[in-house]
C-alpha cells in the first residue's frame, strides 16, 4: 500500500514538473512573440516603455506610481537590501564573465543563477568572455531601451 502511495506521488509531482515547463515555455516564447509583432513605429518612448514593463518581469520587482515613480514590491525590496538588484547582479556578471564557470565561487553561482531567474537572459547573452544582447536585446537597443532607460522614461511625466 505505501508503495503504491509513493508511486502515485512521484506521478503527481512529474505530471506538475511537466505543467509548469511546458507554461514557463509558453510565456517565453508568446514574450518574444510579442515583442517581435508589437508596432513601435509610431509609438512614443513612453508607450514603448510602458509596453517593456509590462511585459518583461519588471513589474515583477518593481512598482510605477501615477506619477510616474518607480518603487518596489515586496520581492524587490528583498533584493534590493541583498543587493540583488537589476544593475548590482547585470555588474556582478560583466565581471564573472572574464572568470571561468569552473572557477566560480558557491556565491558566484547562485548569482548567475539569479541572472537566469530573475529575466536577464530575455535580453542579456552571457558568453565566455563578454556580455552580449539577445534578438531581443538587440532590439530593445536600437529603441533606447536598456532597464535603466526603460526606468527613465517612464519617471519623466
Amino acid at each position: 500500500m505505501e508503495k503504491l502511495r509513493t508511486g502515485k506521488l512521484i506521478v503527481l509531482a512529474c505530471a506538475c514538473l511537466i505543467i509548469a515547463t511546458a507554461s514557463s515555455c509558453s510565456r517565453k516564447a508568446s514574450r518574444a512573440q510579442t515583442l517581435a509583432e508589437f508596432a513601435a513605429t509610431g509609438k512614443s518612448p513612453h508607450e514603448t516603455a510602458q509596453f517593456v514593463f509590462e511585459n518583461y518581469e519588471c513589474k515583477s520587482c518593481h512598482t510605477l506610481s501615477k506619477e510616474g515613480k518607480f518603487g518596489f514590491t515586496s520581492w524587490g525590496s528583498q533584493l534590493r537590501q541583498q543587493s540583488e538588484g537589476c544593475v548590482a547582479l547585470l555588474t556582478a556578471m560583466n565581471v564573472m564573465i572574464h572568470v571561468p564557470e569552473t572557477d566560480w565561487t558557491s556565491e558566484e553561482r547562485r548569482k548567475h543563477a539569479h541572472f537566469q531567474e530573475y529575466g536577464c537572459t530575455v535580453c542579456h547573452q552571457v558568453t565566455p568572455g563578454k556580455m552580449g544582447l539577445t534578438e531581443t536585446g538587440e532590439k530593445l537597443a536600437s529603441l533606447h531601451l536598456s532597464c535603466v532607460e526603460v526606468q527613465q522614461i517612464l519617471n519623466q511625466r
